[in-house]
């Protein structure tokens, strides 16, 4: 099951850079052939004043992104599944994560 995440309230910060999904020591791909990333990004909900360090896969090209930098997640979805332990796994992904977008001076 996905469950899709409204965004609207939340900024999301770049806390790494992206890199390359490994599954079983090989670069993961999308069933297209697309390379799968992984971005680690700290969610912060302006109006409870918290935030959450979340890992979100995207696929397609590197996102450039900068440590720090405010970003806009396009798409994201919460997809937990079942491991072989019998452990619940958190996993985030979106359509795209890209730079902000200024308006006025100032970050989205």
């Amino acid at each position: 099951m996905r469950l899709r995440i409204d965004t609207s309230g939340v900024r999301f910060r770049v806390a790494g850079t992206a890199k390359r999904k490994q599954v079983k020591g090989e670069d993961a791909r999308t069933p297209d052939g697309r390379p799968v990333w992984s971005v680690r990004l700290t969610a912060i909900e302006t109006d409870r004043e918290t935030a959450e360090t979340i890992w979100v896969e995207v696929a397609g090209d590197e996102p450039k992104l900068t440590l720090d930098d405010l970003v806009t997640v396009h798409g994201l979805v919460f997809s937990p599944w079942v491991n072989r332990d019998h452990k619940i796994v958190r996993s985030f992904r979106a359509e795209q994560v890209g730079p902000a977008v200024q308006a006025a001076g100032k970050a989205a």
